[in-house]
């Protein structure tokens, strides 16, 4: 019914009959990669319940923001809530983990939850070894979203799990929401100068040259001394598929551009 309970379910080897917004899911969320037996759900604020009657699931997989929608969907089949972020905590790991073996034994898949746990314990292992020579600096982690402004990612964030397993320090010391991020223009990034920028989603490369094109930015110290560094998108909640598929494509960015200037 959502993203997240799509992609979980995928990390344990099960193909959903239908998820939302299948063409951006492959664009933001990119892994795991979509089946083509999977059929369009339509919107995931208003998804397609004629649909769902049709497919005739045995079980419907879906997070919290659905809730008002149990009822129907009810009639059709046993519903199950999924929620493996933490929002408003510290550990996301651990309630990733935790959410994901409970859907695993849900639908008997807690082999397949073994063996994607250990896949993201290495990822996270192989990470943390290939920034053994990173060189220090703390990390500013955001998104574009404009050419003025950044959705940055705090120490209550999916991300910054990663960053701790890794030992390196988020730059972002201002307040951000209970999901772990906050909205600020690009000039706020000026407390730590010695800091670098990872900057997250190739669907805003374009936005971030018109944001580096700004004297007042163009100015600040990570961008005269080229410290910005990129990679493709990754959903910033959402369990371990995110953690693994961060944890990877920061280690890999950071370990070729941060390494001992």
């Amino acid at each position: 019914m959502d993203w997240v309970s799509g992609q979980n379910l995928l990390a344990l080897g099960v193909a959903p009959l239908a998820m939302p917004e299948l063409e951006r899911y492959a664009s933001l969320v990119v892994e795991p990669e979509l089946k083509p037996t999977i059929r369009e759900l339509g919107l995931r604020s208003e998804p397609n319940l004629e649909l769902i009657y049709r497919l005739k699931p045995d079980l419907v997989v879906m997070n919290g923001d659905l809730a008002t929608m149990r009822e129907p969907l009810s009639a059709i089949a046993p519903v199950c809530f999924f929620d493996p972020d933490n929002f408003g905590e510290a550990d996301h790991l651990g309630r990733a983990r935790q959410a994901l073996s409970s859907l695993a034994g849900e639908i008997g898949a807690s082999i397949a939850f073994e063996r994607f746990e250990q896949s993201v314990d290495v990822e996270l292992a192989d990470g943390k070894q290939r920034l053994a020579g990173y060189d220090g600096r703390p990390l500013y982690v955001a998104t574009v979203i404009d050419g003025r402004r950044l959705l940055i990612f705090g120490r209550n964030s999916l991300f910054q799990n990663v960053l701790d397993h890794f030992g390196i320090e988020n730059a972002w010391s201002g307040h951000v929401s209970r999901y772990g991020h906050t909205t600020a223009s690009a000039d706020r990034l000026t407390d730590r100068p010695e800091a670098r920028l990872l900057c997250v989603g190739d669907t805003s490369r374009d936005t971030l040259n018109i944001l580096l094109a700004s004297p007042v930015i163009a100015s600040l110290p990570f961008v005269k001394q080229n410290r910005i560094v990129r990679i493709p998108d990754v959903l910033f909640y959402g369990g371990l598929p995110p953690v693994r598929r961060f944890a990877r494509l920061a280690s890999l960015a950071l370990s070729a551009g941060g390494q001992d200037e």
